[in-house]
């Protein structure tokens, strides 16, 4: 093994470690307040505070994460709730304000097509009246030209906006997915940790007595 390879396998290592530092940081915290609890002093009054200190801080972790948790989904901090909560104290005096309703009305134009038809007329002779029929018969022709055009434009139109929302769909269940994954792996680590530090500390705290004896 020579050195290059070492130094790229410790970097592994520490980067392997970082990801679950937050389960790292648990361990230590519990672990410490076990020595200074059980160990260092050790008497019910220790193993009862070190369980205070583990709930006072697991409830600040508890509490950051559920708070991170609702900024991460755009919800407005507790403060400025808080701060609008006071804004909207009712005063002693009042201005009554009256206001005038205003109607709007709509109005839709409609799109008028104006087809140039050329009516049949028997008192005619034969040569003007086919005349007239070959002219209907090339407006129908144009027409139906026209309408083909547009039923093809509206077939591809559908199927670049099936593409488009195909498109879309995908992106929005990967943005939920990343989402989700960046809410498990962040906020709620941080809110568990609280947790778990809080039941140790609440552990410590109500069974100092049992515990000091247990170890004694």
């Amino acid at each position: 093994m020579n050195l290059q390879q070492l130094k790229l396998w410790i970097k592994s290592v520490w980067h392997w470690l970082v990801e679950a530092k937050l389960a790292f940081m648990c361990l230590l915290v519990i672990t410490a307040a076990i020595m200074l609890g059980f160990v260092t002093w050790s008497s019910e009054t220790s193993i009862r505070f070190a369980g205070y200190v583990l709930q006072f801080i697991g409830m600040l972790f508890a509490i950051r994460g559920l708070l991170s948790i609702r900024a991460h989904f755009g919800q407005p901090l507790l403060r400025e709730l808080f701060i609008n909560w006071l804004k909207r104290f009712p005063k002693w005096k009042r201005n009554v304000v009256i206001g005038a309703g205003t109607a709007h009305a709509g109005l839709a134009g409609m799109k008028a097509r104006v087809e140039v038809w050329s009516p049949d007329d028997p008192s005619l002779p034969i040569e003007e009246r086919i005349e007239k029929i070959i002219n209907n018969l090339d407006k129908i022709r144009i027409e139906q030209g026209a309408h083909a055009k547009l039923i093809d434009d509206l077939k591809d139109s559908h199927e670049e906006h099936k593409k488009l929302i195909a498109e879309k769909t995908k992106k929005i269940e990967e943005n939920i997915h990343d989402e989700l994954e960046s809410l498990h792996t962040s906020d709620l680590i941080t809110s568990l940790v609280g947790l778990v530090w809080l039941t140790a500390g609440i552990t410590m705290s109500t069974m100092s007595q049992e515990l000091y004896k247990w170890l004694h």
